[in-house]
């Protein structure tokens, strides 16, 4: 807040001036000076040694000339209050709090509705923007209503009728489209077809794709450009198995588009692509893949199963697809579908896991079964093998492998009071003794008791010629091998093992053990 002084009244203008001040004199708590409400300097309105005070304003160099002049000072004294007034209107201007701000305008509705409308506009602008460039980027769909446009599957057809695509203005939040973007889009003939959320883009280590079976079938052309870009995805894996095996460990994206001289986002985005390919290729064969399991329905498989091991052969089948050879991919994923349906019956109909080539020799014994049976011709094993050009061994071999089998604890009878009765093991005897546990058991005391009585009777010696011979343990050998071993005689080596046998009987008569010894 700046002071600008006035003298208003010469007698009072005298007494202030003609006293001897400082600066600190004319602080604010002591004196305020001020523009009076009549003006001039001839004291009208006021009175004559009265002081008015009105609202601040700059002082000027003027008017403190002015004031000085009227005084009647000397030069050096006029320069003195100069400089005094100058200090005080300084001080004062740095004391002073700050003007209070003028209240905004309040705005009138039309112009509250103006603002908003524009900050919308913007906001909608910039998102269109964003979505546009990333769909530029990564050629992948943002919208429900045109996901083949996204990887350049549109038909250039002026025979079909074609929905203009219109980039306008929408009424619906950032936060709105986001969740419709992670929800199954429908056309508007009731097809769904894929949906892929916004995170993709975001978020490109992992891929959220969900789609159904759609209506619409693909047409050579759409197929054959997704083809080739599974092609693509494929080639980047193997590039990227050679580059492991050459690091020895698994490389980054980096690494990868490096070696293969291309940028890592160009290179991420071939990848989604031929992941997107090799789905929608997918879903549009389902149907085939259903009506060729449904063929297998009824043997003892779930259809879900079926149905799993047919969409197996169909991926393997659209990796292997050559469109260049101009046959329909249907007709080239039929029997790669059709071997993953009967893989997933061979290893699921049975109990025991039968191999491949075992059930496919099967089913075609079975079909040369009934060609015999339709021709009158006896279905004999030899007949068999030579109408498929196998042995009779292979044949029969095929056979016995898919008799029936039956359960061990399964009930022997039917109970009559409904409490369990005996099961199989009850009368099926086990002919081999390695699976009779007291067989085991049995062996291993008369191996201790052998050996107790070897100890606790011979010496040495004769402990080690009686194990020689017997092959306790160890291998059997000769008398002469024996004495060899010990730099006896023949003579004098079996003389010692007789004599160690007598010793054992007698002590094995004695234990009540003559049954160990009674082949001796």
């Amino acid at each position: 807040m700046t002071a600008t002084p006035a003298v208003i009244g010469l007698s009072a203008g005298n007494r202030l001036l003609s006293a001897s001040f400082g600066p600190t004199d004319l602080m604010p708590d002591k004196v305020s000076l001020g523009v009076g409400g009549g003006g001039g300097g001839g004291g009208g309105g006021g009175g004559g040694d009265a002081m008015s005070f009105a609202p601040p304003a700059p002082a000027t160099p003027k008017l403190t000339a002015v004031a000085a002049h009227r005084l009647k000072l000397s030069p050096h004294g006029r320069a003195q209050v100069m400089r005094a007034l100058r200090h005080h209107s300084s001080a004062a201007a740095a004391l002073a709090p700050p003007p209070p701000p003028p209240p905004p305008p309040t705005p009138s509705p039309a112009s509250r509705a103006a603002h908003a409308h524009d900050l919308e506009s913007s906001l909608e602008a910039i998102v269109l923007l964003q979505r546009s460039m990333l769909e530029k980027q990564w050629e992948l769909p943002f919208d429900d209503d045109n996901h083949a446009m996204a990887i350049g599957l549109a038909e250039d057809d002026d025979d079909t009728s074609k929905a203009t695509v219109v980039v306008a203005r929408s009424s619906v939040s950032a936060r709105q489209r986001r969740m419709s973007g992670r929800r199954r889009g429908r056309t508007k003939n009731g097809a769904a077809h894929f949906a892929v959320s916004p995170e993709l883009i975001q978020s490109r280590n992992r891929i959220y794709l969900r789609g159904t079976v759609s209506k619409e079938l693909l047409t050579h052309k759409q197929v054959v450009h997704l083809s080739h870009k599974i092609k693509d995805g494929i080639w980047l894996q193997q590039q990227r198995s050679k580059l492991k095996e050459k690091l020895g460990n698994e490389p980054s994206y980096k690494q990868l588009a490096h070696s293969l001289k291309i940028s890592p986002p160009e290179l991420r985005s071939r990848m989604h692509e031929s992941f997107l390919a090799r789905e929608m290729l997918t879903m549009s064969n389902l149907r085939l893949v259903i009506s060729i399991a449904q063929k297998y329905d009824n043997l003892g498989v779930e259809l879900a199963d079926l149905i799993q091991g047919g969409l197996i052969g169909l991926l393997r089948g659209i990796e292997k697809f050559d469109a260049s050879r101009g046959f329909r991919i249907s007709t080239y994923v039929y029997w790669w579908i059709r071997q993953g349906v009967s893989r997933a019956l061979a290893e699921n109909s049975k109990t025991f896991r039968l191999p491949t080539y075992l059930h496919e020799r099967l089913i075609a014994i079975r079909g040369a079964k009934y060609e015999l049976e339709d021709q009158g011709i006896a279905p004999t094993i030899e007949n068999i093998a030579g109408s498929l050009n196998i042995s009779e061994k292979k044949v029969l071999n095929a056979t016995e492998a898919v008799n029936k089998v039956l359960s061990l604890d399964q009930q022997a009878f039917p109970s009559l009071n409904g409490l369990p009765g005996e099961t199989l093991h009850s009368y099926i005897e086990d002919q081999n003794v390695a699976n009779d546990p007291w067989h085991g058991f049995e062996e291993w005391y008369l191996k201790e008791e052998v050996n107790k009585l070897l100890n606790s009777t011979l010496n040495e010696r004769e402990r080690d010629i009686i194990r020689l011979y017997h092959g306790i343990g160890k291998q059997c050998h000769t008398w002469e091998d024996i004495s060899r071993q010990f730099g006896l005689s023949r003579e004098r080596v079996r003389q010692v093992g007789l004599i160690a046998m007598e010793k054992l009987k007698h002590a094995a008569r004695r234990k009540n053990l003559e049954a160990l010894l009674e082949d001796y």
